[in-house]
């Protein structure tokens, strides 16, 4: 009987932490989504700033959510996440 429990205990620790791993990247593909979002915002700010001080700010702010999206899609495929085409 010990031995059963034992067994019970370590399967509902092991359910536990896959279903944190699922949570986990759940989160993390939103995540991309959100980047992927933004990145299509300030595209769009982009084609429409004139004013140079700002075009500045635009593209700066493209280079952070690139390396925040390289970053995360690098994390995804050390996971082997996988996803369908983001909207």
């Amino acid at each position: 009987m010990e031995h059963v429990l034992k067994w019970m205990t370590r399967a509902g620790r092991e359910t536990a932490r896959e279903e944190q791993e699922k949570e986990s990247g759940r989160a993390l593909l939103e995540e991309l989504e959100e980047v992927k979002r933004q990145l299509a915002c300030n595209g769009r700010w982009f084609e429409m700033e004139c004013r140079g001080e700002l075009i500045d700010a635009c593209i700066y702010q493209r280079e952070e959510l690139q390396a925040r999206y390289r970053h995360l899609l690098l994390a995804a495929r050390r996971r082997g996440l996988t996803a369908g085409p983001f909207k």
